[in-house]
């Protein structure tokens, strides 16, 4: 494993440990899927753009870091989800919520590729993301339905804070969606920024270059 754990893993298997207590899950009922969980980690923060994500060219997870601990319990509530074990996934989702604020249902299958920076108050609701998409996002972001109709990723979507995608919409190629911005079943966007309201948006051209400087993950 290439994954570099700071200060190393038996600290963070030991705070993981504690943490799971709140929610009434023993940690030998979580060990197992913790290999997975950091060959998915270190796919994932290989690719990822961010200081606190890489150390001395490698990727790294540190114990303190809670966007990273979030990224974590996604995926151990996953885990639990995909194993047939609905009230472990469920008790892990609930330690998610408290321990950093962000609403990632367990159901919701996120993309290879995704990072969040200061994510608090968000909520990912039952989009479709397909596997080679990436999803980055940040303080109060909603993704989710319109008259039960979801969102479909297929590109690479990038969200401001405060921002908003719901109901008929299917990103493809590259699309960021601007602070404030509230996207609602405006069908297909592709390769653009996108700011305002529905129907009131104002919908500007996004190149390949533009959209590298601005996503977190090396594509």
């Amino acid at each position: 494993m290439s994954l570099r754990i700071e200060p190393n893993q038996q600290a963070f298997e030991d705070y993981l440990k504690v943490q799971l207590q709140i929610v009434g899950v023993e940690f030998g009922n979580v060990q197992s899927s913790l290999p997975d969980v950091y060959a998915r980690l270190e796919g994932q923060f290989a690719r990822i753009r961010n200081k606190y994500f890489s150390a001395d060219g490698g990727p790294v997870l540190r114990v303190a870091n809670n966007a990273q601990y979030t990224i974590v319990l996604y995926h151990l509530s996953r885990a639990a989800f995909v194993a047939g074990d609905r009230e472990k996934a469920d008790r892990i989702y609930s330690l998610l919520r408290i321990v950093s604020g962000v609403d990632l249902y367990y159901e919701v299958e996120l993309p290879n590729l995704w990072f969040c920076d200061h994510p608090l108050g968000t909520v990912v609701g039952r989009a479709k993301f397909d596997r080679g998409a990436s999803l980055v996002f940040s303080q109060n972001c909603n993704i989710g339905n319109n008259k039960q109709t979801y969102p479909e990723i297929k590109g690479n979507l990038y969200m401001y804070p405060n921002s908003s995608l719901l109901g008929e919409v299917r990103v493809e190629g590259n699309v960021v969606l601007g602070n404030g911005a509230c996207v609602i079943d405006e069908g297909v966007l592709k390769d653009c920024m996108v700011f305002g309201r529905s129907p009131d948006l104002a919908i500007k051209p996004l190149s390949a270059t533009q959209f590298a400087e601005i996503t977190a993950f090396d594509l």
